[in-house]
């Protein structure tokens, strides 16, 4: 199965199904905050990132995040991606610092996922 840059909502059931492919339990994805792209799947987040920024997105407003199925069946929205480490544009962890980055990432991502 290949990593897809979503072009609409899809559901919890075919995010499951995704994950399935990889992980099972979650998957991966990034999302894109000034073009407003989500990527879904892959062993990594590097690979989703590589794919958004091939079709035109910067490195800089690419975000990694996860979707865990394991404490809800709707899934839970997490930040931890090593493509989030940007020291250069004043990210120096995993997760995102950024109140407004993250705000924005996640309104983003639920435009394309259903996760309720």
């Amino acid at each position: 199965m290949k990593i897809q840059i979503l072009d609409r909502k899809i559901s919890i059931g075919e995010i499951k199904k995704l994950a399935d492919f990889w992980y099972g339990t979650m998957i991966k994805g990034t999302v894109d905050i000034e073009l407003r792209k989500v990527a879904l799947g892959g062993d990594y987040h590097i690979e989703s990132s590589e794919m958004l920024t091939s079709s035109g997105s910067k490195f800089e407003d690419v975000w990694g995040f996860n979707i865990r199925f394991e404490e809800k069946p709707e899934g839970v929205l997490e930040f931890d991606s090593m493509v989030n480490i940007k020291p250069n544009f004043g990210n120096r962890s995993r997760s995102i610092n950024s109140e407004e980055i993250m705000k924005k990432a996640t309104e983003i991502i639920y435009q394309f996922v259903d996760l309720k």
